[in-house]
């Protein structure tokens, strides 16, 4: 083996004084193209700030933009800065804090800040104060679990948010070279404000993926110039323009792929995976309504538009967007959940029974008078999760559904306990343009038998829906009771409200929302005098529950418009509605609508001669089936066809269940063997062609081999010493570690050409070449990679033979006796 000879080294001349520039710019980590990361780090961080500001949440999110600003400065003087991550964390988050502060106190009032100035507090102080005292009163709120729609905490937890993903950002790739711990966060904040966002702010999210991925080929071509550096590998000063190009041109294509290709939210098996984090997600997203119930919310044709909560926020934003199609003898509403409990602030469904439904499987509806069926084809134009929508009340379902009940004060025709679905949901996924077909228990009341009807209302009942909050106001209770000074009967006094809230207040979507110490109801009634459907529906609930007249609040769709062509009704996302039930005892729950420009209830007046027994007579019990007979009751009715019905969904939801297992089954080996083959490949096997770092990276692996194998030396060992250490225990493959040490050592050490005369080994083979038997056999390639790929079968060998031999010393070992142990041994 050949030593490398050395010579008495000159001396080195006294170093020159090092710069200030100098000093401050070897604490970042990228020595090339600083400035142009640089803007590119501040463009990706203000697209994000201008991009929350455009949403529309409130209209003061301005000044995200100057906090952004501020954090872009702080994080890049830091970053030049010689201070440990500690202090710079540190002390960014009390600037950040003190200019958030600063910022915010501009739009705090004089008026609001009045009982701090009368103490003599500074103005600027006071308004600091005033936006923390917001803040804990904020958090004592989401502690006790109380709505909130103070909109000064939303902004300050915003600029907070805003301020930490920016410092944190220009301190990851600046100080540490981490660009995807940067970009990722934002990116995700970012998208998650692109699909709530009240306005559409698709082309922010666009611009910020392209500026992001020339951001990753810019730092990621620094971080290659940097061991290029390192290694004495030469490069051209133009493969910078070169690499950005490139770049450019890939993140355009992915882009506009990513805009064309459809998502894989279309796809059935991924959708019923994805279904538990689905949920978890409407539940998270039910929390954060309650919390910020201040803002203005984009309004979706999905399951979250209606959930466990309705606030009494700002103005709606609604589209024309069809949402599905009702086939049906007539329509009024399509209810998609039940309130009961009124906070205050908002509306809540209390209900935890829970209760699953097989496709076709009765529902034990109570046996209300003048109720008759109908039957109702819904054909989905959009997503709407797994929501079913229908006229109330339920009675069955061709879908299999998961619903919340409540018990009923009656009981079913049979004598047997009733429930009523103030919630389903389908237990498999609903995709555009498929149809479920329920069957609803609707009421064919008259106003005569409102009249009459009973003031006996269940404890249950009264329990339930007369609740309200501890601080009501006792103004709209008194103005409920002037509006129903001459009316008799519960049915007289809610029409007295209704009408009242008709004619008196107009509709108008575009509302503010109220301010956070001022009552919603009084809101609308007193300061706005005009609103939209949920204020209308939660002022005529509040003011029966004041004059003990069970009633609660129903969010759903209206009827849509109706085609007589086609005999369709087609609802939109403008049909979204909130509209009143009352209850009337032997009839159940009511519908009225209090809305302004909605469709006014008109009932028969049942005046003319009309049969109490209707139902019985449109469903005669001891004869056959008439033509006009809903058919679909006849279903309900026959044991038999129930059966069948239940057993042709069991089997659907089988095979359903054994496509996604086979899908699985065959995706999910591939991918192990495929991530598993990738690892070995990485971490084993060598390149499969020449590059810079070729020499270092194959002596690594071979210094991972002899720790393997139990052969590595000390750490004062030269590579050679090391090479010739390993070669004497596996003498198959000492001429290619020779090799692959020599050529590690005039690449780390020296300034040769690899490819130019390189010398010659211990043994008088070239350096770099591969043992004859290869280039005998005819093989090309590079000849690092070749003595590589000759050595690793001696290696594999050398580490099966050493686990035999360990095997076998284990196994005499066990066998040995006690009394034959070390000092039994003879010398």
């Amino acid at each position: 083996m050949t030593t490398l000879t050395s010579t008495q080294a000159p001396v080195a001349p006294m170093a020159a004084p090092i710069s200030a520039r100098a000093r401050y710019t070897e604490n970042v980590y990228f020595q090339d193209g600083r400035l142009l990361t640089g803007i590119l780090t501040a463009l990706l961080y203000l697209i994000l700030a201008t991009s929350l500001d455009a949403a529309g949440y409130v209209s003061s999110m301005a000044l995200l933009v100057p906090v952004t600003l501020g954090a872009l400065l702080l994080g890049f003087l830091m970053s030049y800065s010689r201070f440990d991550g500690f202090f710079a964390l540190s002390h960014s988050m009390f600037t950040g804090l003190a200019w958030i502060l600063y910022l915010m106190s501009g739009l705090v009032s004089r008026d609001e800040i009045a009982p701090f100035l009368s103490n003599g507090i500074p103005e600027i102080q006071a308004k600091a104060y005033f936006v923390l005292l917001r803040w804990l009163n904020w958090i004592d709120a989401a502690l006790n679990n109380v709505a909130s729609n103070d909109n000064y905490i939303f902004i300050f937890e915003m600029c907070f948010l805003v301020w930490w993903l920016t410092y944190l950002g220009v301190w990851s790739i600046f100080r540490y070279g981490y660009t995807w711990r940067a970009v990722i966060p934002a990116g995700v904040v970012l998208l998650i404000n692109t699909y709530y966002a009240p306005k559409p702010i698709l082309g922010f999210l666009v611009v910020f993926c392209l500026v992001a991925m020339i951001l990753f080929v810019r730092t990621n071509l620094a971080e290659q110039q940097l061991r290029w550096r390192e290694q004495r590998v030469h490069f051209s000063q133009d493969v910078t323009f070169d690499f950005l190009r490139n770049g450019l041109a890939y993140s355009v294509i992915v882009v506009a792929l990513a805009w064309l290709i459809p998502g894989l939210g279309r796809s059935l098996e991924v959708r019923t995976v994805m279904e538990p984090l689905n949920e978890q997600w409407e539940e998270t997203t039910e929390r954060m309504n309650r919390l910020y119930q201040g803002l203005n919310r984009q309004t979706r044709p999905t399951s979250a538009t209606f959930g466990r909560t309705l606030s009494l926020g700002g103005a709606r934003n609604v589209g024309d967007t069809p949402i599905f199609q009702a086939s049906t003898p007539r329509g009024r509403y399509w209810r998609a959940v039940v309130y009961d409990t009124y906070t205050g602030r908002q509306w809540l469904n209390t209900g935890e029974v829970e209760a699953e439904y097989d496709a076709g499987q009765p529902v034990p509806v109570g046996d209300w008078q003048l109720r008759e069926p109908v039957t109702q084809t819904i054909t989905l134009l959009s997503p709407v999760g797994n929501l079913i929508f229908a006229a109330p009340d339920i009675a069955r379902v061709d879908v299999p559904i998961a619903a919340s009940v409540r018990p009923l004060p009656v009981t079913t025709a049979a004598g047997e306990e009733s429930f009523e679905v103030v919630m389903a949901r389908s237990r498999r996924p609903l995709e555009v343009n498929e149809q479920y077909q329920v069957v609803s228990m609707q009421t064919a009341i008259t106003e005569r038998a409102l009249i009459e009807a009973s003031t006996e209302y269940p404890d249950a009942i009264r329990e339930q829906y007369l609740q309200l909050p501890e601080n009501f106001s006792e103004r709209v209770a008194a103005d409920a009771a002037a509006i129903t000074a001459g009316a008799a009967t519960p049915f007289q006094k809610a029409r007295a409200i209704e009408s009242a809230l008709r004619n008196t207040i107009p509709y108008n979507d575009n509302i503010e929302a109220p301010p956070p110490d001022r009552d919603p109801v009084e809101y609308f009634l007193y300061d706005i005098r005009e609103g939209y459907c949920d204020y209308y529906a939660t002022a005529m609930v509040v003011m029966l529950r004041s004059l003990g007249i069970p009633s609660r609040v129903v969010s759903g769709y209206a009827e849509g418009v109706y085609d007589p062509e086609t005999g369709l009704f087609t609802v939109t996302e403008r049909d979204a509605h909130t509209w009143v039930e009352v209850y009337f005892p032997g009839y159940g729950w009511i519908e009225f609508e209090p809305t302004a420009g909605e469709t006014q209830l008109n009932r028969p007046s049942g005046d003319e001669e009309v049969q109490t027994d209707l139902l019985s007579e449109q469903m005669p019990q001891n004869s056959e089936a008439s033509p006009s007979q809903d058919p679909m009751m006849d279903e309900m009715q026959d044991p038999y066809a129930n059966a069948a019905l239940a057993q042709q969904a069991a089997l659907e939801e089988q095979a359903r269940a054994r496509r996604v297992w086979w899908l699985w089954a065959i995706v999910t080996p591939i991918l192990l063997l495929l991530g598993g083959w990738l690892i070995w490949r990485t971490r084993i096997s060598g390149p499969t062609a020449f590059d810079p770092e070729l020499p270092p990276l194959l002596f690594e692996r071979l210094q991972r081999w002899a720790q393997r194998l139990r052969l590595m030396g000390p750490a004062s060992q030269t590579p050679y010493e090391q090479a010739q250490r390993m070669g004497q225990a596996l003498p198959e493959g000492r001429t290619p570690i020779e090799s692959i040490t020599e050529s590690y050592v005039r690449y780390r050490f020296g300034r040769h050409d690899l490819s130019a005369g390189a010398g010659v080994n211990g043994e008088g083979v070239p350096v770099g070449m591969p043992p004859a038997g290869m280039v005998a056999t005819g093989e090309t390639g590079d000849p690092l990679i070749l003595s590589w790929q000759s050595l690793e079968p001696v290696l594999w060998r050398a580490w099966v033979n050493r686990l035999l031999r360990l095997g076998r010393r284990r196994r005499q070992a066990a066998s040995t006796p006690p009394d034959a142990g070390w000092g039994n041994e003879v010398d």
